[in-house]
């Protein structure tokens, strides 16, 4: 007598190959969701020029009046310069919480210069591969930046210039 439906061995099978399908779509999730992160800290450091430029204008020319020496940005907002502007410290605080905590960024604010830098998800620390931080400066920059040989995060950036 012939009846109808599935083997065990069939359903074994396809249940095998869905199981295939599923784990190598949620690979491409993770990859996906890590560039994701990467761009909202892009975004997030290249919003701030606009706000920087406000601030500049706002405060008799200048980025600020209490220097903020080149060191990992600040976790609470600063007095004096660039970084006590709400719209700047969220934006800087953002980025660096999506990239993992404020060791992993660098600010500085001079009276005629800021520079930011933060260091991305994709970032192997090592050069090897693609952008290690992103980097947006009071001269207009907003690029990548690649680490060489044994550098970090701390080498990112100089005043004035993301390079």
């Amino acid at each position: 007598m012939k009846s109808k439906g599935f083997t065990l061995i069939e359903l074994l099978i396809v249940i095998a190959i869905i199981g295939i399908l599923a784990s190598v779509v949620l690979g491409s999730l993770n990859t996906a969701r890590t560039k994701a992160t990467d761009a909202a800290i892009k975004s997030n450091l290249t919003n701030l020029r606009g706000a920087a430029s406000i601030w500049y204008d706002d405060n008799a020319y200048m980025y600020a009046s209490t220097d903020y020496s080149l060191a990992a940005c600040p976790t609470a907002t600063s007095t004096g310069n660039i970084f006590a502007d709400s719209k700047i410290f969220s934006g800087v605080s953002e980025a660096y919480t999506k990239a993992g905590g404020a060791s992993l960024s660098r600010c500085v604010a001079l009276p005629t210069a800021w520079a930011v830098a933060v260091q991305l998800k994709t970032s192997d620390g090592a050069g090897n591969a693609g952008a290690d931080a992103w980097c947006v400066d009071s001269v207009g920059a907003s690029r990548q930046y690649i680490y060489t040989g044994v550098q970090t995060i701390a080498d990112a950036i100089t005043v004035d210039a993301c390079s």
